[in-house]
């Protein structure tokens, strides 16, 4: 009988132990084959600081959704959603914040531009550029002339075609995010030829049933670069999560945190379409904005769900500051919310779009 009970426990432990890794491997924070991971949590941060905001209306504003900085200016980005009337690009001068000129036409003709889904400084002194996503088009503005149409103008084609978010890798690529690809970073010249790729989604271990459409959909997220530094980074709206590429050294530095969870999702599929993933919708958004400056990055985090942000009107009043090692130093916290961030490390200012009924530009002074 002592025998027998013997036995039994024996295989009974061993079937719970087994149990367990299989839970285990279904949820949680994933394991990671890439040793360059790190992690923080709320009470792991060195030093909380809070920021006080000052707001400037600009009457020329009327949904704005996105902005940079290019040296002595701020430009903004408009919402697709205003009407065709309005000028979609802005350009402020954040030392006198003054309004400095419109740029842009909408539409789908030569020098316009269908929406202005994405800013971006370039290499040029002079210039910038705005990716539209609804034509699927890059157009370049010079800050020197007021001419409201792009003088310069590049239309996705091949494989480049599949990429949804970019930034410039040098004068003549652009370093990718892809909707349904095996790597997670791409850079493509642009005659539409891949370049180099970096990344395998199959080495992030979430789940084994995730192919990379899946992956790709799970950690959507809001993507930057410095060309100068070859360093671009994307920050997860759905996951915790930055990924950190170093072009030159071809590696990819991860932060978690502060939550280090993965949201609940599920798999779905329609007729004749191929399985895609959504996350639930009653899982707090993450990251909002990431801004990669010279000495530090700086992440603008939300923490709430839609319904959250429509009840509230707030979207984001933290923002988590980074080392380039990856190490948190500080948090923000922010009296006034944002959803979009610009940082002047220089002038040691901070500049956000407002989220009340009246959107403007917020400006902060930081202390470090």
């Amino acid at each position: 009988m002592q025998k027998f009970i013997k036995l039994f426990w024996n295989i009974s432990s061993g079937l719970i132990l087994i149990c367990m890794l299989f839970f285990l491997s279904f949820c949680g924070e994933p394991a990671s084959t890439s040793k360059n991971v790190k992690s923080f949590s709320k009470e792991s941060i060195p030093e909380s600081i809070a920021l006080l905001g000052k707001k400037y209306y600009f009457d020329q504003l009327k949904m704005p959704l996105n902005l940079i900085i290019k040296d002595r200016y701020l430009i903004v980005g408009e919402s697709r959603r205003i009407p065709s009337e309005f000028s979609p690009v802005h350009v402020i001068d954040h030392r006198t914040m003054e309004y400095k000129m419109a740029k842009g036409m909408i539409g789908f003709g030569p020098g316009e531009i269908s929406d202005a889904w994405i800013l971006d400084p370039g290499s040029e002194e002079e210039t910038f550029w705005v990716y539209s996503a609804m034509e699927k088009r890059f157009s370049e503005f010079n800050l020197n002339d007021t001419l409201a149409l792009s003088h310069n103008q590049i239309k996705q084609s091949g494989d480049f075609f599949m990429a949804v978010l970019m930034t410039w890798a040098s004068d003549s690529t652009v370093m990718c995010r892809l909707a349904n690809d095996e790597h997670q970073f791409v850079e493509f010249h642009i005659d539409g030829t891949r370049v180099r790729e970096f990344g395998l989604w199959k080495d992030m271990l979430v789940r084994k049933d995730l192919n990379d459409f899946m992956m790709a959909q799970l950690h959507k997220g809001w993507f930057k670069g410095d060309l100068r530094n070859n360093i671009f980074v994307s920050a997860g709206i759905y996951r915790d999560r930055l990924d950190i590429l170093n072009k030159s050294s071809g590696e990819i530095l991860t932060i978690n945190g502060p939550e280090n969870k993965i949201p609940e999702f599920k798999i779905v599929s329609g007729q004749g379409q191929s399985p895609g993933l959504i996350v639930d919708i009653n899982e707090p958004y993450a990251y909002k904005d990431i801004y990669i400056g010279d000495k530090f990055l700086y992440g603008l985090y939300c923490g709430r769900t839609v319904k959250q942000m429509r009840e509230g009107n707030e979207t984001a009043t933290e923002i988590y500051v980074f080392d380039k090692q990856g190490n948190i130093q500080y948090e923000f916290k922010l009296d006034q919310s944002i959803s979009s961030l610009a940082v002047d490390e220089i002038s040691r200012k901070l500049f956000g779009i407002s989220t009340d009924e009246d959107p403007g530009i917020i400006m902060f002074d930081m202390p470090i």
